[in-house]
């Protein structure tokens, strides 16, 4: 079991990129590359890494215009899944975004993967739309669930 004592959540910088891309890799079918993730740094980007000591163990990459952000990728090393580590990372992008005044939080889920959206809709997240055919699958495509989060500013 992971030792939640040791655990920190800051800023993802350039060079936790390699061990990004591990575990992007392992974590989904059609994984960003690394010059993906690149690009997704600057000013209107807040990324963040969830480490224990050295070692990345999940990330989340958001994206912010205005009043709202876009969760765009977000992923936990299959090997310390089950552990409440993306609960840990989403609870984290939302009081960030409310530090940040954002008021909206989007984005996009495989209909498939029913344990992230069954903590969206733990976390405030609700259904808002759906993209027909939105993912590619091994055998074709999947339908992506668009989900918002409303936020009350920061108290």
């Amino acid at each position: 079991m992971t030792d939640s004592s040791a655990l920190c959540i800051m800023p993802m910088a350039l060079n936790d990129l390699p061990q990004v891309s591990r575990i992007e890799v392992l974590a989904h079918a059609f994984p960003w590359s690394e010059k993906l993730f690149s690009s997704n740094f600057g000013t209107r980007y807040f990324n963040h890494v969830l480490s224990q000591g050295e070692q990345v163990l999940g990330y989340y990459v958001a994206s912010q215009a205005g009043v709202e952000a876009t969760l765009l990728n977000i992923a936990i090393d299959p090997s310390e899944q089950g552990k409440g580590l993306g609960r840990k990372l989403l609870e984290h992008l939302l009081q960030l975004a409310r530090t940040k005044q954002i008021e909206e939080i989007w984005l996009e889920v495989r209909e498939s993967n029913q344990s992230a959206h069954y903590l969206y809709d733990e976390l405030g997240f609700v259904e808002v739309d759906r993209r027909k055919g939105y993912y590619p699958t091994a055998e074709g495509r999947e339908d992506a669930i668009v989900m918002c989060c409303y936020l009350e500013p920061a108290a």
